[in-house]
């Protein structure tokens, strides 16, 4: 990072004994904020941090009258300023937005105020998506561990900020989009992908937060599913509701074929175009089968989807 958010940080903190401590569980933090930034640009570079985004606004005269909160309020500005003007230029990798974000969560942890600390994380949430706009990300549809990590911060975040300051957060298109690939992937291998999606995002590693996926964890990944099932590919999407529609003939149990049923909605529930494929599916299966009565009731329901 350069030498200019450096300097910031000092300036906000200045001499006061009673601060050392912060300084140097800031700088610590910062530093392993330093794969972000490549090795030459802090040397060559300093002021590149205010060509496009200025670390700070302040004068030197509102910053002493500055809080300590308000001070880390600004350091944590100052970082997120930095890592958009110098960072995502040299690459926008999902590595790089996954750091960012951890530095953030623990910059702010520094925060007394639960709800300075939403506000922070609701505010990242937002620069996130204003970032993914300009810089999104290109990974393999066949990529796992790295979108699913993101995946799961951008949810935390998202979680806690709710928490907090008692509003739930609104995600950005640009963000939601990122994750597309990632849910054509579960869709491709499951049957159920977004139970599928919270049981690796409950299994995985969580970057040392202390933290269990609940309700609200999976009522976002829920949305991000919602959101991103209408971009998958078509093909895709046929293809996994064809093997739902399969399974919803064949099981026995009832409680199974809802389940089964339940999924499909979350296919074509806001996805105008898969309705009219799948409507046509079912009116050909009730012409060819006679089913049992609950699968002919669900079948007779799907075919008036290209109506609707």
């Amino acid at each position: 990072m350069s030498q200019n958010l450096i300097k910031y940080i000092h300036s906000l903190l200045g001499k006061d004994k009673k601060n050392v401590g912060l300084l140097k569980y800031i700088l610590n933090t910062l530093k392993e904020a330093e794969p972000l930034f490549p090795a030459d640009q802090a040397l060559t570079k300093p002021d590149q941090a205010n060509v496009t985004t200025p670390i700070t606004d302040k004068t030197k005269k509102e910053i002493l009258k500055m809080d300590r909160q308000e001070r880390i309020l600004e350091m944590i500005k100052g970082f997120m300023n930095e890592f958009e003007s110098c960072s995502l230029p040299s690459g926008s990798s999902i590595k790089n937005y996954v750091l960012f974000l951890l530095i953030v969560f623990r910059l702010s942890k520094k925060l007394k105020s639960s709800h300075d600390q939403g506000i922070i994380l609701a505010n990242a949430l937002s620069r996130l998506g204003q970032m993914l706009a300009k810089y999104p990300l290109n990974y393999k549809s066949r990529a796992f561990r790295e979108p699913l990590g993101l995946l799961f911060l951008v949810t935390e975040f998202a979680v806690r900020s709710a928490h907090e300051i008692q509003s739930a957060y609104k995600f950005e298109d640009a963000t939601l989009l990122q994750f597309t690939p990632l849910i054509a992937k579960f869709c491709i291998d499951s049957e159920n992908p977004l139970q599928e999606i919270i049981k690796a995002v409950s299994e995985m590693p969580k970057f040392r937060l202390d933290t269990k996926i609940g309700e609200d964890h999976k009522n976002i990944i829920k949305g991000f599913l919602e959101y991103c099932l209408p971009h998958i590919t078509l093909k895709t999407r046929l293809d996994s509701a064809a093997r739902l529609l399969a399974r919803i003939i064949e099981d026995v149990n009832d409680s199974d074929v809802l389940s089964h049923y339940n999924v499909l909605k979350l296919f074509f529930e806001k996805d105008k175009e898969l309705r009219t494929h799948l409507s046509r599916m079912a009116r050909e299966e009730r012409g060819r089968t006679n089913h049992r009565r609950f699968v002919n009731n669900i079948l007779e329901e799907l075919s008036t989807l290209g109506r609707i």
